[in-house]
């Protein structure tokens, strides 16, 4: 395989083939993991709106981004500079800028007041306010509804309920992620995110048409990632593959930054409630076999992943 396959998720929207789509996301999420999905619904005009955005953001002087740095809030939300994040050990720090706003909830959310981890209020860049916040926060949306569409089809093709993962996410670990890869060197080859793989459930991607995503072929070797226009890349994340007692898989990917141009992406990482139980489903153990991992909250989860992850968690916690 040297492309990703391509889903369109319409006849699941539209409910006029939601079984054809079903199969299709079975065999891509047991073979690689990644796919590319059409007919979405995401609106071109707001995703080119929340790209905008995004570069506005990263061109503002550093001393502004630094204003709302990731290690001043509460529940992991700001900018992370470049060199501050570790995907791949034997890399190093990744070369890239990124800017992490959550799922916003306000001091008087009931997660908030009971100090909640990853729950708390959003950094917002005052100089581009509230032009940015809102462009976010209706993209934020958008996916959200992308995601419950992608997990009715994933519960069709585990042989659950198309509803059966809806309760899960209620208040989901949800961040829309803005990025920046600086252009690399006649030469040079910079790992703007080194080698890894996701920790939630889904994440949702949005990328320019620079290329630099690749992932790693079940062969060896990568896949260079190309689009059509408006698409959006899906990859499962380490949870789901919990989740399914490894029926479904979470796929390594890293990003190279381009030479001689800047790339910007939108992933949006999406993860059940802080509390939600995740344990093996039912249908992907085998009769007379125990699962593969013991239960865990999503909450537990995605927290070890970040204190392994960030440089500003591994301060706090030394």
């Amino acid at each position: 395989m040297d492309t990703l396959p391509v889903i369109d998720l319409r006849p699941l929207r539209d409910g006029s083939d939601p079984r054809g789509v079903a199969d299709a996301l079975d065999a891509a999420c047991t073979d690689l993991g990644f796919f590319v999905v059409t007919g979405h619904g995401l609106d071109p005009e707001l995703r080119a709106a929340t790209m905008e955005q995004a570069r506005r953001f990263f061109a503002l002087p550093f001393e502004e981004k630094m204003e709302i740095s990731i290690a001043k809030s509460s529940c992991h939300s700001g900018y992370v500079p470049s060199k501050a994040e570790t995907l791949d050990d034997a890399l190093g720090a990744d070369a890239k800028e990124a800017l992490d706003i959550t799922y916003d909830r306000g001091t008087d959310h009931p997660e908030v007041i009971a100090g909640t981890p990853l729950h708390g209020p959003a950094q917002w860049p005052s100089a581009l306010m509230p032009a940015f916040k809102s462009v976010a926060d209706e993209y934020a949306h958008a996916c959200l509804g992308i995601n419950t569409h992608l997990m009715r089809g994933i519960a069709l093709a585990l042989g659950l309920a198309p509803g059966a993962f809806e309760p899960m996410f209620t208040d989901p670990i949800a961040s829309l992620r803005m990025l920046h890869y600086a252009p690399a060197g006649p030469g040079e080859v910079a790992p703007g995110a080194g080698a890894h793989t996701d920790y939630g459930s889904l994440t949702l991607l949005a990328q320019d048409d620079v290329g630099g995503l690749q992932v790693a072929a079940r062969g060896g070797g990568w896949i260079d990632v190309v689009t059509p226009p408006d698409a959006l890349i899906v990859n499962l994340g380490d949870m789901i593959a919990r989740w399914t007692n490894h029926r479904y898989v979470s796929t390594r990917h890293r990003v190279l930054n381009p030479v001689g141009q800047h790339r910007y992406s939108l992933p949006y990482f999406v993860a059940p409630d802080f509390h939600a139980v995740i344990e093996a489903i039912p249908t992907c153990v085998e009769p007379g076999t125990e699962p593969i991992y013991p239960p865990v909250t999503a909450g537990e989860y995605m927290l070890s992943r970040f204190d392994a992850t960030h440089d500003y968690l591994k301060t706090k916690a030394s």
